[in-house]
């Protein structure tokens, strides 16, 4: 009778977990479902993605975001979620409209998206442009007060409009622009930009 009740108590214990599993699985499905269908017209031919993680620290504030960006010309998406992807923001527009989804379902249209982000995380930050930096082609490097190389000749630093870029290259291939990391600073404000996908 002792090994009967034991037994039935094991696989009662092995059902719960797996239904916990389970459960998981599908409430991590579902996060990943937050947004609705992108309605964005982007040219898959010359489309450019980069996925990752963004480090963010101030003196009043810290976060870590996981990203992914989509774009194409002027034309881009980039979704924010947290580290668990249960909640996040999507930007989505052209370079002069831009439409914010919430996680929660609201949305803002027409938004300008320097005073956004100056409202959300108190800086000026070259947004729009930095995106294009990505692929080395981009005003603020063009216009860069300093610019420092690498010994494959690849842009290593550069500083504009108060900031500092660092540039990281992955390290298997001296002649690829991928970039495995990129770091901005500005007075005490830091942000790091870390690549795990990267389609130029």
């Amino acid at each position: 009778m002792i090994f009967s009740n034991s037994s039935k108590f094991r696989v009662y214990i092995g059902f719960v977990l797996k239904f916990c599993v389970v459960l998981t699985g599908v409430l991590w499905l579902a996060s990943c479902q937050i947004f609705s269908k992108s309605e964005l017209a982007i040219d898959e031919e010359n489309t450019k993605t980069y996925q990752g993680r963004i480090v963010f620290k101030s003196p009043d504030q810290s976060f870590v975001t996981i990203f992914r960006w989509v774009g194409s010309d002027s034309v881009f998406e980039l979704t924010l979620r947290d580290r668990l992807a249960l909640g996040g923001v999507r930007l989505q527009g052209t370079d002069n409209q831009v439409t914010i989804e919430y996680s929660n379902g609201q949305k803002e249209e027409d938004v300008n998206l320097d005073d956004w982000i100056e409202e959300n995380l108190g800086l000026a930050l070259p947004f729009k442009e930095l995106w294009k930096c990505f692929s080395l082609e981009c005003k603020l490097i063009d216009d860069a007060d300093t610019k420092e190389f690498d010994q494959y000749g690849r842009l290593e630093a550069f500083s504009s409009e108060q900031w500092a870029f660092l540039f990281s290259y992955e390290d298997s291939d001296k002649d690829s622009t991928n970039l495995k990391k990129l770091e901005m600073r500005k007075d005490d404000i830091e942000i790091r930009i870390f690549f795990t996908k990267f389609e130029n």
